[in-house]
């Protein structure tokens, strides 16, 4: 999808669209049940310590070339980016709210 394209788009309320790299559009629903959940679990991450990395909807690096942004993620206390992104290497745990 062109950018000219995506500016005239419409996207439905109570969704989130995603861009991939490759020009694939991902539409996830999304709603306070869903937004509830996420917070649930960022809140429980807490046990992990306060030098636990814990994002949200942050883009990873995946091989071969696959970005994604999970719900939640938990990377390594060492984890560094990669340029604007996190690396899978440095992922303990990612989580996806269906």
């Amino acid at each position: 999808m062109s950018a000219d394209a995506v500016m005239r788009t419409e996207f439905p309320a109570g969704y989130v669209v995603f861009f991939g790299i490759d020009g694939k559009v991902v539409m996830c629903p999304r709603s306070k049940e869903h937004s509830g959940t996420i917070r649930s679990m960022q809140i429980h991450s807490l046990a992990l310590g306060r030098h636990s990395k814990v994002i949200s909807t942050v883009y990873i690096g995946f091989p071969p070339e696959e970005i994604s942004a999970p719900d939640l993620t938990i990377l390594r206390e060492d984890a560094q980016r990669q340029g604007k992104r996190h690396g899978f290497e440095d992922v303990l745990l990612i989580a996806e709210v269906v």
